[in-house]
């Protein structure tokens, strides 16, 4: 390899370092607070040199100035962070729900440490977190993210990508189906719960010497306990749907000819 090709060589790893490295930050499971920052960089080079013999370079690259290059860089680094968004919005569901489930049950006065997102959480939005996590785990959903990226330098080659219409369009959809999955999750407990509210409302109508408020603290938690308890199996299902979709909408628009660059 001479200078000329060892030069194409580093700026194409280069490029794929930071396509890989905003995919890191978001990812599931890649991207978790618990994982130290320089593991992450060093799975992030591991996996550049690995890929980066397969990957193409683009036309003209020993002709780019040191701003086109910067541009590229940080249209890979936006594409990265998008695809890490893109795999982590079920999770992201899944924490809202028991954030929902939580504060409807009265569970939400105890916070503990989130290890995705480094803050603070509540235990049933740690309980789904951990749920979708073991689902995705299942689910080889850590290959399915690796073999994704690969497929996105073919269908989309470096230079080309940054955040346009198409992907922002994606996002955007993207994350009003997250939000619909959260209300989906969180559903049944808000029924529940306003239904055990018209009825301690009824109760301290007919019966004022009873304290209702003590009272309701306690029966929120026991039958949100068992809507908790007989909805998990069904709320393992969604989440498993969920992820499927996600990753097969995600992997088609990263290989749609539409955000392919004009020829």
């Amino acid at each position: 390899m001479g200078l000329a090709g060892l030069s194409e060589f580093v700026q194409v790893f280069v490029l794929v370092v930071f396509r890989l490295g905003g995919m890191m930050l978001f990812a599931p499971f890649f991207g978790s607070a618990k994982v130290p920052n320089r593991v992450k960089v060093l799975i992030t080079l591991v996996l550049a040199a690995g890929m980066c013999p397969g990957v193409k370079a683009p036309p003209g690259l020993d002709h780019l100035t040191m701003w086109q290059l910067t541009v590229g860089i940080a249209g890979e680094l936006i594409f990265g962070f998008a695809m890490g968004m893109v795999l982590s919005l079920v999770f992201i569901a899944a924490q809202w729900a028991g954030e929902l489930i939580g504060q409807q049950m009265g569970f939400n006065m105890s916070e503990v440490f989130d290890p995705q997102f480094g803050q603070a959480g509540s235990l049933v939005g740690d309980m789904y977190f951990m749920l979708t996590l073991v689902i995705f785990l299942m689910m080889h959903g850590h290959y399915a993210i690796l073999h994704s990226v690969r497929a996105s330098f073919d269908a989309l080659p470096l230079l080309s990508v940054g955040m346009n219409k198409p992907l922002f369009g994606l996002l955007m959809g993207l994350f009003t189906s997250c939000t619909t999955l959260a209300i989906q999750l969180a559903g049944p407990m808000i029924v529940t719960m306003l239904i055990v509210d018209l009825a301690l409302g009824a109760i301290s109508k007919t019966m004022p010497q009873i304290n209702v408020m003590t009272a309701g603290l306690t029966m929120r938690s026991l039958v949100g306990l068992v809507v908790l308890i007989v909805g998990i199996s069904l709320t393992a299902t969604v989440l498993q749907s969920s992820i499927q979709t996600t990753n097969s909408i995600a992997d088609k628009q990263w290989s749609t000819p539409a955000m392919r660059p004009a020829q």
